[in-house]
């Protein structure tokens, strides 16, 4: 009777141990959560919730017709471009570039510039020249005025892709989400280029 007690309590003592120990292997097996992923689902979310906006308010206008006149086109913009500020009234700095998110693009863009040759940097300085030179705002239209400057190559595959309304663009030392249609300014990074 004595032994078959202990066999009893060895087999709970060693089940016990066991379970202790898978239950480390499970915390060990789980891999830590990478912040950067986090950040970067927390923007892809921020920019569905600006498509959601949008959506509804480019259904409404209609469909864009490429075959329509040039005046046609450029009301139906601003049609829209009208819609999603109305809409978008109190969007601010910030609301898809957070400072979590504008952090990590502001390091990628840094060392993205840093690998750039010599040659390349030296043109740098006549590459500035082409940027447009205002001071964007959100929900600002695009100034017509200003060129459209060509965005670095080398630069996009590093940032989180945008819906195919979006793009970015640099004005000056901010990094720019542009609704392209619309041609809004759909949130700002500053500090994001260096100068």
């Amino acid at each position: 009777m004595l032994r078959t007690l202990d066999f009893r309590r060895w087999a709970l003592v060693g089940a016990s141990v066991l379970a202790v120990v898978a239950g480390c292997k499970k915390e060990e097996a789980k891999a830590p959560a990478d912040p950067t992923k986090q950040v970067f689902e927390d923007f892809a979310s921020r920019v569905d919730n600006y498509m959601k906006v949008r959506k509804p308010l480019a259904d409404s206008i209609g469909q864009l017709d490429p075959t329509k006149s040039q005046a046609e086109i450029t009301a139906r913009a601003q049609g829209l471009a009208n819609a999603i500020i109305a809409a978008r009234a109190q969007a601010k700095p910030g609301d898809i570039f957070t400072p979590e998110v504008s952090t990590i693009l502001a390091t990628l863009i840094k060392q993205e510039y840093s690998r750039r040759t010599e040659p390349v940097q030296e043109t740098r300085e006549d590459q500035q020249d082409e940027l447009p030179d205002f001071v964007p705002h959100v929900n600002q239209v695009y100034p017509t005025t200003y060129p459209l400057a060509t965005f670095p190559a080398t630069l996009l595959p590093l940032l989180p892709p945008l819906p195919d309304e979006l793009e970015y663009r640099v004005v000056q030392h901010y990094l720019v989400i542009r609704d392209i249609e619309a041609n809004v300014i759909v949130d700002i990074m500053p500090n994001a280029v260096p100068t």
